[in-house]
C-alpha cells in the first residue's frame, strides 16, 4: 500500500453517499487504504484515503486540514450527485479559494464545473449582467415591481404584469444587461464592486445559475416565468431599528412623523408609498412554478397576510418549495410554529446586529435574550441564516459579532450588509476610531463564518479592512449629522448612546 495521506473532496449528504462511494473506488484503483469520512477537526489521521466536504466541515476547517495531506483530489462527482445545488456551488468556491491560498487541488473531471468558470469570465467582463431579471418577481412595496431589494427602479405596476417573459420593460432591462449597459437603479451594487466587493450581483446570480444549471446566456431564453418571488406584505413591525425607515416599519413611520424637527426630518427618510399600507403581492406568487419565496417586511411574523398565505399553501398542498422568512425573532406565536411544520424546505433569516447591548440599542425594542432563545427554537423547524447590518453603530465590534456567531450558531450561514441610509450618515466607512475598527476586523478574519461564502461576509470585511488600514480622513459633516440624528432619536425614546455603545459616544469629541 502507498504510504501517503490523500483527501478527496465531495458531497456525502445524499442517500446514495456519493463521496463515500467515489472515494472508496479511488482508493481501490490507486492501491490506497480507504479511511472513510473526516467529520471532526481533531480526527486522528493515518496513511490512506479520506473524504470530506462542505456538508461535513466548515470551509476554514477544510482548508486547515488539507495542509496535513500529501494530495487533495476533487472527485469526479457530477452536480446531480450533490444533495443540493448550493453544496455544489460551495464546493466550486472552496476549490477556488484553496487554489488562491496556494493549495494544489487535482481535479478529476474539469467539465463538471466548467460552466461556472465560464460564467465567472462573463461576469468579470460584463459589469451589468445579473440573473434577477430572468428569475425574480420582486415586490417593491410601491405598487410596482423592481429588480431586487437593493434596486430603486420602478419597472411595472403589479396589476399590469400580464406576460412577464415578454414584458417590454423587463425585456429592455435584460437586453441592456446582456449588452453590458449598466442599469441606473443598480448603483448600490456597482458601488460595492468599485470597492472590490463582489456582492449581490455575483452571489445571488451564481446561486441561480447553479440551481437552474444555466450553461450560457443562450439558456436564459428558456426561462419563461419567475421561479423566485420576494414579497413584503406591509410595513407592520414590532421594532424601531435605527437604520430602518418608515416604509419598512409603521412604528418608525409614526415616530418620525411625531418629531417636529426640520433638520431631523431632512436627515431621516419620511416618504412612504401609500400602497404599502393596504396591499400585498402574494397574489403574484405562482405556486405551480415557484422554487423559492422570500418574505420580509416590516416583520412577517406579525402580519395577518403571511398567516393567510401559509394557510393557503397548506390547504392546497403546495409546501414543497424553499420558503425563507426574514424575522427579528422578537416573538413567534404558536399558531405560526404549527404552520411551519408543513413546509419541507424552510429557512429563517434572522436579524442580529451585535452583541446583546449593542443589538438592543440598534434594533430598538428587542430583548436579545428572548431573541436568541427564539432563534434556537426555530432551529428545530428549519435552517438558520443570519443578516447583520454593519453601520457606524457596530463596525467597531464586527469581529466580536462574528466570533459570537461561530460559538452560538456554528453551522448557521452569515450574511453582512452595510447600512444604506439617507445622506449616508450611518456609513460603516466613516468611524473615526480607526485602530479599534481595524483590531475588530482582524478578529473577524479569524472566524469560521468569515469563510462561509455567503453574500457580503468575507468581501465586506476585506473591503472595510482595506479602507481603514489606509487611515482615510473621515467625513466630519456625516459624523456630525449622525450624532444629530441619533440624539434626536434618543430624546424621543428616552435612551442614551453612552449607556449602550460608549465606544461610539467617545467619538463625539471629533465634532466639538
Amino acid at each position: 500500500m502507498i504510504k501517503e495521506k490523500i483527501l478527496c473532496l465531495g458531497d456525502n449528504t445524499s442517500a446514495d453517499a456519493w463521496a463515500h462511494y467515489l472515494t472508496n473506488n479511488f482508493a481501490q484503483q490507486n492501491n490506497l487504504i480507504f479511511r472513510g469520512a473526516i467529520t471532526k477537526t481533531d480526527q486522528n489521521l493515518e496513511n490512506g484515503c479520506y473524504h470530506t466536504g462542505p456538508g461535513f466541515l466548515q470551509q476554514k476547517d477544510i482548508i486547515n486540514i488539507s495542509k496535513k495531506f500529501n494530495r487533495i483530489i476533487l472527485l469526479d462527482q457530477k452536480q446531480e450527485q450533490y444533495s443540493h445545488s448550493r453544496l455544489f456551488l460551495r464546493m466550486f468556491k472552496l476549490v477556488n479559494d484553496m487554489k488562491k491560498t496556494g493549495i494544489d487541488v487535482e481535479i478529476l473531471n474539469e467539465q463538471n464545473m466548467k460552466y461556472l468558470h465560464d460564467w465567472e469570465k462573463i461576469f468579470e467582463k460584463n459589469k451589468s449582467i445579473c440573473m434577477n431579471p430572468w428569475v425574480l418577481m420582486h415586490d417593491g412595496q410601491s405598487g410596482y415591481t423592481n429588480l431586487c431589494g437593493r434596486n430603486w427602479d420602478r419597472i411595472k405596476k403589479r396589476e399590469n404584469i400580464v406576460n412577464w417573459k415578454d414584458d417590454i420593460e423587463y425585456k429592455k432591462i435584460r437586453n441592456n444587461m446582456l449588452a453590458g449597459k449598466k442599469i441606473a437603479g443598480c448603483k448600490l451594487c456597482y458601488d460595492y464592486e468599485d470597492k472590490g466587493i463582489k456582492d449581490m450581483r455575483w452571489t445571488d446570480s451564481f446561486d441561480w445559475i447553479t440551481r437552474l444549471k444555466i450553461k450560457s446566456t443562450k439558456d436564459l431564453k428558456n426561462i419563461h416565468s419567475p421561479v423566485y418571488f420576494e414579497v413584503r406584505p406591509s410595513n407592520k413591525c414590532n421594532l424601531q431599528c435605527r437604520m430602518c425607515r418608515p416604509k419598512y416599519s409603521h412604528l418608525i413611520q409614526k415616530e418620525t412623523m411625531s418629531i417636529e424637527n426640520e433638520k431631523f426630518r431632512n436627515l431621516a427618510e419620511l416618504n412612504i408609498p401609500e400602497e404599502i399600507m393596504n396591499t400585498s403581492s402574494f397574489h403574484l406568487v405562482d405556486l405551480d412554478k415557484i422554487v423559492r419565496l422570500y418574505i420580509a417586511g416590516g416583520e412577517p411574523t406579525i402580519m395577518p397576510e403571511v398567516y393567510d398565505f401559509l394557510r393557503k399553501c397548506v390547504k392546497e398542498k403546495k409546501t414543497n418549495f424553499e420558503l425563507n422568512i426574514n424575522t427579528n425573532a422578537a416573538k413567534i406565536s404558536q399558531p405560526l410554529f404549527d404552520l411551519f411544520k408543513s413546509f419541507t424546505k424552510l429557512w429563517f433569516t434572522c436579524s442580529v446586529d451585535g452583541l446583546p447591548r449593542v443589538n438592543e440599542y440598534i434594533r430598538w425594542g428587542i430583548k436579545s435574550k428572548n431573541q436568541i432563545k427564539n432563534i434556537h427554537k426555530l432551529e428545530k423547524y428549519a435552517g438558520i441564516h443570519f443578516i447583520s447590518v454593519i453601520s457606524i453603530y457596530n463596525v467597531h465590534e464586527i469581529g466580536e459579532i462574528m466570533q459570537y456567531f461561530d460559538n452560538e450558531f456554528p453551522y448557521a450561514t452569515i450574511q453582512l450588509n452595510t447600512a444604506a441610509y439617507r445622506n449616508d450618515i450611518l456609513s460603516p466607512w466613516n468611524h473615526p476610531n480607526y485602530d479599534m475598527v481595524i483590531k475588530s476586523l482582524e478578529k473577524a478574519k479569524q472566524t469560521k463564518c468569515y469563510y462561509h461564502q455567503e453574500r457580503g461576509a468575507k468581501p465586506i470585511v476585506d473591503g472595510l479592512y482595506e479602507h481603514y488600514i489606509k487611515q482615510p480622513k473621515f467625513n466630519l459633516e456625516k459624523l456630525s449629522n449622525f450624532f444629530y440624528y441619533n440624539d434626536t432619536l434618543d430624546k424621543s425614546r428616552g435612551s442614551k448612546l453612552v449607556d449602550y455603545i460608549p465606544e461610539l459616544e467617545e467619538c463625539r469629541k471629533y465634532i466639538k
